[in-house]
């Protein structure tokens, strides 16, 4: 493979990070809307379930139907399944119980726990120009999202702070897993087949709660029901298929780097609205950017699990 193919890959798999995170980055005004009139235990399961049907349908029409039928039957990814469920779950309840910029900072620190699982399977060697680069990421994640979160959020909680963290660590882990461990398989496959997965503990929590007796809001009106599609099948499933391949392409460690991007792009589109874009914004941004670029910057070394390029998947 030749140094200038695998710089027109790194390319293409940064611009897919970017893509990913400005749809993603679609769920937070979408979800500030719905939440007025559906509870969270109750939107969980119903947005994982039509984004995996939305994707399976992608899949089934490429063809993809056999190796969605053996992921399914994979004990392994079935767990991994069960543990994405579990941390939107977690992440629900920490953020319940901390303040936003609590919550924006230990998000900011997703690069972070990637490289440690890296280093830890021995696929990373973090270096100082990794650790520099991570620095820079984190630094700019917390910068944006701090100055956006500003008065957002009450008094927060130690139990709060562990939820969180167990949601983003979860998360984290569970695309290291489904990069690393079934990278041979189509990224569509994988998200279509892990989502639908996933509505099965989500609904069981539901029930739970509901037979406990709290109170489960939802509303089936039309145009909340037409968002919750909307949601579902761009934010949540489009992007999830874009996060496995640029983490697969880059590394996930980089592609959580793209991730502390959002929060910039949110102020971006709220500012369409009227919202301010401060120096503060725009600096973190420059911060984030610039150590996605420190980490990539020995493009022409193929490296494992931090910016290893290969040739783009079948997605």
């Amino acid at each position: 493979m030749s140094g200038a193919y695998m710089d027109r890959n790194i390319i293409r798999g940064n611009l897919a990070g970017i893509i990913c995170m400005i749809v993603w980055s679609l769920h937070f005004p979408l979800s500030v809307v719905i939440l007025n009139t559906w509870n969270p235990l109750a939107l969980a399961p119903v947005r994982m379930g039509l984004a995996g049907l939305t994707v399976a349908a992608v899949g089934l029409a490429l063809g993809q139907a056999g190796a969605m039928l053996a992921l399914a039957r994979n004990r392994q990814f079935v767990f991994v399944s069960v543990v994405f469920a579990l941390s939107g779950l977690f992440f629900i309840i920490g953020q319940s119980r901390i303040d936003a910029v609590s919550a924006a900072v230990i998000v900011s620190a997703m690069p972070i726990f990637s490289a440690l699982m890296g280093w830890w399977d021995g696929l990373e060697r973090p270096g100082v120009k990794l650790v520099l680069a991570i620095a820079l990421t984190v630094a700019g994640g917390v910068l944006t999202s701090t100055v956006s979160a500003q008065g957002t959020g009450g008094e927060g909680s130690v139990s709060g702070i562990l939820f969180t963290l167990a949601g983003v660590i979860a998360y984290v882990w569970y695309t290291r897993q489904l990069v690393i461990s079934f990278a041979d398989i189509s990224d569509i496959s994988k998200v279509a087949v892990s989502m639908l997965i996933s509505v099965i503990p989500c609904s069981l929590i539901l029930a739970a709660f509901a037979t406990a007796g709290t109170a489960i809001d939802v509303d089936f009106s039309a145009t909340t029901l037409g968002l919750i599609v909307a949601m579902a099948g761009m934010s949540v499933g489009l992007s999830s298929v874009l996060w496995l391949w640029t983490g697969r392409v880059v590394g996930v460690t980089v592609a959580a780097m793209h991730h502390n991007m959002v929060p910039f792009y949110v102020i971006v589109m709220a500012a369409l609205g009227g919202a301010v874009v401060t120096g503060q914004h725009i600096a973190g941004a420059v911060l984030v950017i610039a150590g996605a670029v420190l980490a990539q910057f020995r493009s022409r070394k193929r490296r494992i699990g931090v910016t290893q390029p290969v040739a783009p998947g079948r997605d």
